[in-house]
């Protein structure tokens, strides 16, 4: 039963097509010269390309279906604690993007990353084209859900909230039936491409940096961001964050920072400064809807791939809007599993412009990294929560929703 539900983890699936992608990859380029390859790489090209059709057809509803749904969620049933809880978190997670990029233009433009596209192989067209446009852009999608589900908060539409909760519901069920088992196989076909081409071999090196870079990466964050709230509310942070240890161990372990809330809870129990009443309230949301740790690994990531295919990082006034699109989406996406990097598709790949190999390697670096940004977020919950009790002690809001 264990190996069945480890085999049913979506990181654990990544990893499971990436490596055979990977080897089909460089097999093809090896034997590129007989007629069955071509025939064989003209397949991969064709399966990719519809695939990623109906994944990016599918990208600005779920932000739709889950940030206008939330919205929602969080004004029906408002507690004193709301308010506050998602304003450091929204800031939290932006400043940890913040981080990522200044650390990515620190970094990565000073690596030897060759932009001669000659060295690599070109891969042949598809063998028919089948044409599914999105049918908003997924800033728009990003708009209109924000819009929608206030509109509908403030006049009180309640056939409309009924409706876009329906809407999620139905979301979920596209994203379980069809695009979470699309996923592993567009990740295999893309890699299998990259593979072909050369850029594996090539910029293999490159992404294992970025891997270990990350990590020390959130080891600043979590001290930087327990300092700020430290300061802010006038106690001392560590022994906070010496009670989160366990939490960030169990989040290591099961890869969710959703999943150790009862822990993150204890934890913070055992926090004297801590403000005990609205820490009960606050807990739940922020294990829920706080993912700096995400966030910060996937400014980065992203960074390091558009460097790797497209030549260059992007410019900052890109990363601003990137950064505060993917803020303001994960905030949406509530004990979703890989919420942070489901709802980015569409940002990767309207904002960033993301092909279809940009994509996956961001899913595929992601899943050697899910463990340690679910250990960031869930670690920095108690920052968070230190957040708030310095702004009990500034405010007074009690009374306030």
């Amino acid at each position: 039963m264990k190996k069945k539900r480890i085999m049913a983890s979506f990181p654990i699936r990544i990893l499971a097509v990436s490596i055979p992608g990977l080897l089909a990859g460089l097999f093809l380029n090896a034997t590129r010269t007989m007629g069955l390859t071509s025939g064989a790489l003209n397949l991969v090209v064709t399966a990719r390309y519809v695939l990623s059709q109906i994944i990016t057809f599918l990208a600005p509803l779920i932000i739709i279906g889950l940030v206008a749904s939330s919205i929602i969620s969080v004004k029906k049933a408002p507690t004193p604690a709301t308010a506050p809880v998602v304003r450091i978190t929204y800031f939290s997670m932006l400043g940890a993007a913040a981080f990522a990029s200044v650390l990515g233009y620190l970094i990565i433009p000073r690596l030897p990353v060759s932009t001669d596209s000659l060295s690599f192989r070109f891969l042949p067209d598809t063998l028919f084209e089948l044409p599914i446009p999105a049918p908003v852009s997924a800033l728009s999608a990003l708009v209109l859900a924000i819009l929608l589900a206030l509109g509908a908060c403030w006049t009180n539409a309640v056939r409309t909230k009924e409706l876009l909760q329906e809407f999620r519901g139905i979301t979920l069920s596209l994203m379980s039936r069809i695009l979470l088992p699309l996923l592993p196989a567009y990740i295999g076909l893309s890699l299998c491409t990259l593979a072909y081409q050369g850029y594996f071999i090539k910029y293999l090196p490159l992404l294992l940096l970025a891997l270990i870079i990350i990590i020390p990466a959130y080891m600043v964050w979590v001290l930087v961001l327990y300092h700020i709230a430290g300061s802010y509310a006038g106690e001392k942070a560590w022994g906070i964050l010496k009670n989160y240890i366990p939490v960030c161990k169990m989040a290591l372990r099961t890869h969710s920072s959703t999943a150790v809330e009862k822990y993150s809870q204890e934890a913070a129990d055992k926090c004297v400064p801590l403000d005990s009443e609205l820490i009960k309230e606050a807990i739940p949301l922020f294990t829920q809807i706080h993912h700096c740790g995400s966030v910060l690994a996937e400014v980065f990531f992203a960074m390091m791939i558009s460097r790797i295919l497209y030549g260059s990082v992007p410019a900052p006034g890109t990363m601003v809007i990137f950064s505060i699109l993917l803020a303001t989406c994960s905030i949406g996406t509530p004990g979703l599993p890989w919420g942070t990097v489901m709802v980015s598709l569409g940002t990767l790949t309207g904002i960033l412009k993301f092909g279809d190999s940009g994509m996956a390697l961001m899913f595929a670096v992601f899943a050697l990294n899910d463990a340690f940004a679910a250990a960031c977020n869930a670690t920095c919950d108690g920052a968070a929560a230190l957040f708030l009790t310095g702004y009990v002690k500034r405010h007074d809001f009690s009374n306030r929703l």
